[in-house]
């Protein structure tokens, strides 16, 4: 049953209006979310809703919010809780999230004050599987109405951590083994042209201003710069952040390549693999002409360093008549290649143009486990790691 609110002194409007300070969300571990846009983005973000206050005016209430406390109020008292000279017609109170510390690649954000370049850089991590956003101020916050807007709502599924100041952040990042790479105008390497080790990234995000900190330029590992025509001075730091994670997620993945292509579904649950095959396939179809067989191969190919054209046969179901087909496309666009005993090998081509299909392998595996919690991801793999280990040990007895 909905509730009617006419009180400002009610308890819900006291909290909710208590959310618009930094102070107020940091003491209730609560922040607002404002406008029904955004609590569609916070439901689909899976965040835990204690109640929702919606205009009285609103005609029709979505269904979605039938299994949550929706309240109604007077347009004044919504303005009063959002602090706002203007209507905004929804509010809820959502509770912020548990943050992890696992993180292959984070971005941190070194003193950057413009809410919407850090919505802006969120909204990008996202869109390349990059979660967790560290800040070296430990005023700053995530929930301020703009960041939220220009995000797009990524800001609700963000790990975020902040530190005191630099040195606190730099202490972190080495303790938990990050590789620390910094960009600026000045960097001794061009960014398209490094190479990383296979330690997890922290690529820092210099102040909108003043760039990097002082201790980032002293303490980083790689200091790259994007290179410009002499007539720009500068990008955006928004854009410059988006090329940054584009090039050296690419490179990551090329550096720890073989490890992620034995940790991906495909070649850990062959029972699986001929539904997992057309998904990719499905992906593969939006930006190339490689079937997902060919992609596959090519991923054994790096982990298994050369093979025989008679063993990819065996691995992958390759006929006779099929055998052209299957090869041709992959050795005419130099991704394959024959050494001197006809066994194939994959080019660096070939490395690379798995590298830049990655997004699209990721994309396909989370779709695929869509529907899994957290657990039920760790527990798939430690079934399969057991069931591995059992193989190997029927194998090898006499």
């Amino acid at each position: 049953m909905i509730q009617e609110i006419t009180s400002l002194k009610d308890d819900k409007i006291q909290l909710a209006k208590s959310l618009n300070s930094l102070k107020g969300r940091i003491d209730s571990g609560k922040f607002l979310i404002e406008g029904f846009e955004a609590i569609e983005w916070s439901l689909n973000a899976g965040i835990m809703i204690d109640f929702v206050l919606i205009s009285k005016q609103t005609k029709e209430i979505d269904k979605r919010y039938a299994t949550l406390n929706v309240c109604t109020v007077s347009d004044g008292l919504l303005k009063k809780v959002t602090d706002t000279n203007y209507l905004i017609p929804a509010v809820a109170v959502g509770n912020i999230a548990k943050q992890s510390d696992s993180a292959d690649f984070l971005v941190v954000l070194d003193n950057l004050k413009d809410f919407g370049n850090i919505g802006t850089i969120i909204r990008t991590c996202h869109a390349f599987g990059i979660d967790t956003v560290m800040s070296t101020r430990s005023d700053m916050d995530l929930f301020q109405r703009k960041t939220v807007d220009s995000s797009r709502g990524r800001v609700f599924s963000t790990n975020f951590k902040t530190f005191s100041t630099p040195a606190d952040t730099i202490a972190y990042l080495k303790k938990n083994n990050f590789q620390i790479v910094t960009t600026s105008p000045y960097g001794d390497r061009i960014q398209s042209l490094i190479s990383l080790s296979d330690k997890p990234v922290a690529l820092i995000v210099g102040n909108e201003t003043e760039g990097a900190s002082d201790e980032f330029m002293k303490y980083a590992d790689i200091t790259v710069q994007i290179p410009m025509q002499s007539e720009v001075e500068s990008l955006n730091v928004g854009v410059a952040t988006g090329i940054s994670i584009y090039e050296l997620k690419l490179k990551q993945v090329l550096g720890m390549i073989e490890k992620k292509i034995k940790s991906t579904l495909g070649r850990e649950i062959n029972v699986a693999a001929s539904l997992i095959q057309e998904v990719l396939d499905k992906e593969l179809k939006k930006v190339s002409d490689l079937s997902s067989s060919q992609l596959v191969f090519m991923m054994v190919l790096k982990c298994d360093a050369v093979m025989t054209i008679i063993e990819a046969q065996k691995q992958f179901g390759i006929t006779d008549k099929e055998i052209n087909t299957f090869f041709e496309p992959l050795i005419s666009k130099e991704f394959i290649s024959a050494d001197t005993s006809h066994n194939l090998v994959i080019t660096e081509t070939g490395v690379e143009t798995i590298g830049k299909l990655w997004t699209l392998i990721e994309n396909a595996e989370n779709k695929i486990l869509s529907d899994f919690s957290e657990h039920e991801k760790q527990e798939l793999s430690r079934l399969i790691q057991k069931l591995k280990n059992k193989c190997v040990e029927i194998i090898n007895v006499p």
